[in-house]
């Protein structure tokens, strides 16, 4: 069987899901929905492989650490509407871990997500913020090194913050990083949840990335020009459940079938029908995650 559609980005294995994953993966894969759950640190890291085992297609892991998962913090914030509280608890990276995942399945496709969030250490003293945004170069470079020794591709999350350009400097760590032969689309890997600027995004482009965009497109004008000018062809479809649902199910918990409405938004944009963003996007995912 072949995917109809490819949610590149998922977490089926956070506590949102955890009274009913199964139900969820079962409804997601008779949608024809394919799917990674992306890990944030060890515990979501295990449980997604875990999740992927069970499943002969369809299901598949990632295996990172997250950036804000370097640095004790609570999070509440509120994105159109929609309320997100959670705390997180500093978390040394374990390389030897994550390659003992990596290697006891080969439904572990990617090393992520990872990579860099200065949106909320704005708010620590001068000299903790540059603390914890060295760690989290730190972080994101030893697993992009460890992605190049288990020849994975790599998931970036990004998110700047007004006064530090993060997608400018995970540019320059991936430049400085040589160990990691990032030649061509095919062991790149993903930018997750895209928002950055045409410039950057050519960047991207140009060292071999393919570019995720989720429910965001639906329910804000802001990136219509930038998707427009992403080549179809390094586009993949992602959801970011449970969280940034797609207009018209703003106010419910994401789900990975729900990335159809993405998909469609990027055909209206692209002046296109949606079966050939369906097609396209799905086979960029799986070129992008090594699947063919």
């Amino acid at each position: 069987m072949k995917p109809i559609l490819f949610d590149t980005h998922t977490h089926f294995n956070f506590n949102a899901f955890r009274g009913d994953w199964e139900e969820t993966i079962n409804r997601t894969l008779k949608k024809g929905v394919w799917f990674v759950n992306v890990g944030a640190e060890a515990k979501t890291s295990r449980r997604a492989v875990d999740i992927a085992k069970k499943y002969p297609e369809g299901v598949y892991a990632a295996v990172g650490l997250h950036p804000i998962h370097t640095y004790d913090d609570i999070f509440e914030e509120e994105v159109k509407g929609e309320k997100v509280k959670f705390k997180t608890k500093a978390e040394e990276f374990n390389g030897e871990h994550l390659v003992g995942l990596i290697e006891s399945s080969e439904k572990v496709v990617a090393v992520g997500e990872i990579g860099l969030d200065y949106f909320h250490i704005k708010k620590f003293p001068s000299k903790l913020n540059k603390k914890l945004k060295a760690k989290q170069a730190e972080v994101f470079a030893a697993q992009i090194k460890l992605a190049a020794k288990c020849d994975k591709p790599i998931i970036i999350h990004c998110r700047p913050s007004k006064d530090y350009d993060a997608y400018r400097e995970i540019l320059e760590i991936l430049k400085d990083v040589n160990s990691y032969g990032c030649k061509n689309v095919k062991n790149c890997g993903i930018v997750h949840c895209f928002q950055a600027n045409a410039e950057i995004l050519e960047e991207f482009l140009r060292m071999g990335f393919h570019v995720g965009y989720n429910g965001v497109i639906t329910f804000t004008d802001q990136y219509n020009e930038l998707v427009k000018v992403t080549p179809l062809e390094r586009i993949v479809l992602e959801t970011d459940s449970p969280w940034l649902a797609p207009v018209p199910l703003r106010g419910k918990r994401n789900e990975s079938i729900y990335v159809e409405y993405v998909a469609g938004r990027i055909a209206e944009l692209k002046g296109t029908d949606f079966d050939n963003v369906a097609k396209i996007t799905t086979e960029n995912a799986m070129k992008a995650l090594d699947l063919i």
